[in-house]
């Protein structure tokens, strides 16, 4: 069978919006005709494709299926209209869309990134750094492509690529004298806590929370604690001294984007190019 593009719009739409109304309004149809176009793709494919709830809508595990063809069609689709209109003479066209964490996104991954857009001035970048338990969630939704977690997400329908080890150390203000008191995203985050359990150190530790890894960094240099840090973000800060060099917690980074039986060559000169540049900025 043939799915109907307008189905598949209709679809594509609601769950990027996680909204019937938001789609609808974004299609100009009204949200019974979009509602009726569901309908009708789940009446085809013989499954429910969204759970309904009372503060909008979230996808089935066919719904997020469904969401990766339709991300794939739409990539492959941008490919080869350009290829045949001869629009590629200044590179690549297509989008890549990519999530991911804040230590390493701005420092690495976008930088990474330069090279292969420059080279392709017709490729678009849409670039998101969310909190660690955000990220899984929107990449099932095709809110991006490909993930970057610092750990690999096991799952049967991911592919997992090694990028590199973010190294983290223990800093403090040069000449620091305050008080033995440490920094952290928040009070969920366990990086001091596994930073001392790797030194087998079972002190008590005191902490302070300033809200992601930049305000970390802003704080030692105000004097305001040590933290527990990547060594690629402070490694040219005058500022700052490291510690311990010896003690490093290290995490795995790890490109993550759904199994496709055809990788389009925007997709292939992506990951070759990431895998060349991300070395030497770690």
């Amino acid at each position: 069978m043939s799915i109907s593009s307008q189905q598949l719009d209709a679809f594509f739409a609601c769950s990027q919006t996680g909204s019937f109304t938001k789609a609808a309004k974004i299609l100009h149809l009204t949200q019974s005709a979009l509602s009726q176009r569901i309908l009708n793709l789940e009446g085809d494919l013989q499954t429910t494709l969204f759970i309904r709830e009372r503060n909008g809508i979230r996808l089935t595990s066919a719904g997020q299926e469904l969401v990766q063809y339709c991300r794939n069609r739409e990539a492959l689709e941008t490919e080869v209209v350009s290829r045949v209109k001869g629009d590629l003479k200044d590179g690549l066209a297509g989008s890549v869309r990519i999530g991911g964490f804040s230590s390493v996104m701005r420092s690495v991954i976008l930088p990474s990134l330069q090279p292969f857009l420059a080279r392709n001035p017709g490729v678009g970048l849409t670039f998101v750094a969310k909190e660690m338990v955000e990220l899984p969630g929107l990449l099932q939704r095709g809110e991006f492509d490909y993930l970057v977690l610092y750990k690999e997400w096991v799952r049967n329908e991911l592919e997992a690529v090694y990028l590199g080890e973010e190294r983290n150390v223990l800093v403090e203000k040069k000449g620091y004298r305050g008080p033995d008191v440490y920094l952290d995203h928040d009070e969920n985050d366990p990086t001091t806590a596994q930073y001392f359990k790797l030194k087998k150190d079972k002190r008590h530790i005191r902490r302070r929370f300033l809200d992601d890894v930049y305000g970390l960094i802003d704080g030692v240099k105000l004097g305001l604690g040590r933290a527990i840090v990547p060594m690629h973000l402070v490694k040219n800060e005058k500022e700052i001294r490291i510690v311990d060099e010896k003690t490093v917690l290290s995490y795995p980074i790890v490109l993550h984007f759904y199994k496709q039986p055809f990788y389009t060559k925007l997709h292939h000169l992506l990951l070759k190019s990431l895998a060349e540049e991300i070395p030497s900025r770690l």
